[in-house]
């Protein structure tokens, strides 16, 4: 495949997931990165790759599947070497960048002319996932009406969701547990953390534990699991009830977690110890997928 030419969606080996339509919503699910590849570019036919994607995409479209009928592409997404050289500049001006998002905006193209068939549909993305479908919903939703009312919510988690993307896109973000045709977004990290590239100026944030855009603090008995798994493998280790609280710090836009004191979650590559990028879901598993199932049936019920 040359660099220029894009990816052939009619051939199933380019899907990640691509169901048996077994439920009246589907998911358009795009994983976070996973490659650090040395050409700036994930090469989808690399299995290493593959296999990184497919145990990343575990441990986050989990949240979705018990909901719908969840179809995932590979993409060349931008690998983490472009990312370590990115200093003085947006990550999504990049070349690399821009050629990943469009694999998804031709991704989503091919879905909804080949397989939605007029379904109901949630957006779901993580850190670079959620980049792609910033750019998505930005060159797509804002003129089509038609298509807005098929979505049911957009969960942009792990990148800066702004006024200024949702105005081009013709959405708003979710002001509470049920409204739908909205964008879910937050950042999570410590109340003292700082320096995560991810979180800039005019951030968007909800609570995902009391569903609250404000300053409301959610104790950790409102969490009802945070689940871990091995990202490498897509292994599950562990759950956690209770596991930690939620605020918003209204100033940076950060939602804030204050976690166990014993807890040591290991490394966090390329962001400072106190920012949680990498457990975004992880943090909220349980609440996210019980949200999802609310909005779900609300818009059926609106409809």
């Amino acid at each position: 495949m040359s660099e220029n030419a894009g990816i052939d969606y009619s051939d199933p080996q380019n899907w990640l997931y691509l169901p048996k339509i077994s439920k009246p919503v589907d998911i358009f699910y795009v994983y976070p990165t996973v490659s650090s590849h040395e050409s700036g570019s994930m090469p989808i036919a690399d299995e290493g790759d593959r296999a990184l994607a497919r145990a990343f995409s575990a441990t986050e479209a989990s949240v979705y599947e018990p909901h719908g009928n969840v179809f995932a592409p590979y993409y060349r997404q931008m690998t983490a070497r472009v990312k370590m050289e990115v200093d003085d500049h947006l990550i999504s001006d990049t070349k690399a960048f821009k050629q990943g998002a469009q694999d998804i905006q031709d991704a989503f193209e091919y879905y909804l002319e080949h397989f939605s068939g007029g379904r109901p549909f949630i957006l779901a993305g993580h850190s670079q996932g959620t980049m792609t479908l910033i750019e998505l919903i930005k060159n797509r939703f804002g003129g089509d009406e038609a298509l807005r009312s098929r979505l049911i919510a957009a969960y942009l988690i792990g990148y800066t969701v702004t006024d200024d993307d949702l105005s081009k896109a013709g959405l708003s973000t979710a002001e509470g547990a049920y409204d739908t045709g909205v964008v879910i977004t937050y950042n999570t990290q410590s109340p003292s953390a700082v320096g995560s590239f991810v979180l800039m100026e005019g951030a968007k944030c909800i609570n995902p534990l009391n569903w609250k855009t404000d300053t409301t603090y959610a104790p950790a008995t409102e969490n009802l699991g945070a689940r871990f798994y091995n990202f490498e493998t897509g292994e599950f280790l562990r759950e956690v009830i209770h596991y930690c609280d939620a605020r918003i710090d209204i100033k940076t836009g950060a939602l804030t977690a204050t976690i166990p004191a014993d807890e040591d979650l290991g490394l966090r590559p390329y962001f400072p110890k106190d920012v949680y990028h990498r457990y975004d879901y992880a943090f909220w598993y349980r609440n996210l997928q019980q949200n999802v199932g609310d909005r779900i049936s609300a818009y059926f019920q609106n409809k």
